[in-house]
């Protein structure tokens, strides 16, 4: 049976930043954007929602920050892994 990494395109060279610190460093920059960008968003959404705009943008933003996360370091990622 051939030997097979545990994890698809994680590449374990010396003196190359490993994919999975460059998830958690972009996933944590794009909570914290999502977090302090929330107001912003908020009242543009207060218009249409009233009260409750705070705590959608919020959800919504931290929702989304994942993605954004995800699709950030897979360009770090390939940029460094070229």
């Amino acid at each position: 049976m051939e030997e097979a990494d545990s994890l698809p395109m994680r590449k374990i060279e010396q003196g190359m930043l490993s994919t999975p610190w460059i998830d958690r460093f972009c996933l944590i920059i794009s909570i914290l954007l999502a977090y302090f960008s929330s107001p912003l968003i908020s009242n543009y959404f207060r218009e249409y929602l009233g009260h409750n705009s705070d705590l959608f943008s919020l959800i919504f933003l931290l929702f989304l920050s994942p993605f954004i996360g995800d699709f950030v370091s897979r360009r770090i990622t390939n940029y460094i892994h070229k």
